[in-house]
């Protein structure tokens, strides 16, 4: 079966084997094969994009690891404070709602008080022994 009689196949909305898809998968014209895909995609879902109204609540930025890649964590001395404060969440939380929000998505770094002394003494103040 050539790589065409399969696209084609898909095309009409018929299902491949696994035989097939692997056939497909060595293919080198990721042209036709990316024409099906999006033809089959828009015949699925048109042009909508869906999304998930959600709030960002940052916990902390404080995190114990050194990724390179990670945009997300700060040091101490680049914040004013290491922890947000119940209030600050609860306004940050509200604020979403008020957004139209319907989720909440906190982030927090990995057990930023193994490194941080500003850590540990934030989760003091907050009457905490870990950030997790």
């Amino acid at each position: 079966v050539k790589n065409q009689e399969l696209l084609d196949q898909v095309s009409r909305g018929n299902g491949l084997s696994d035989e097939e898809a692997l056939t497909l998968s060595a293919a080198t014209d990721n042209q036709a094969l990316m024409a099906v895909a999006a033809s089959l995609r828009d015949q699925a879902h048109q042009n909508s994009i869906s999304y998930s109204r959600k709030v960002f609540i940052p916990l902390t930025h404080l995190c114990r690891d050194v990724c390179h890649y990670c945009t997300f964590a700060k040091v101490p001395r680049k914040l004013k404070a290491p922890y947000l404060t119940p209030d600050e969440v609860l306004k940050i939380a509200q604020d979403g709602a008020r957004a139209g929000c319907k989720e909440a998505l906190f982030t927090l770094g990995d057990k930023p008080e193994a490194r941080y002394s500003a850590a540990r003494q934030g989760l003091k103040q907050l009457g905490q022994d870990s950030t997790l």
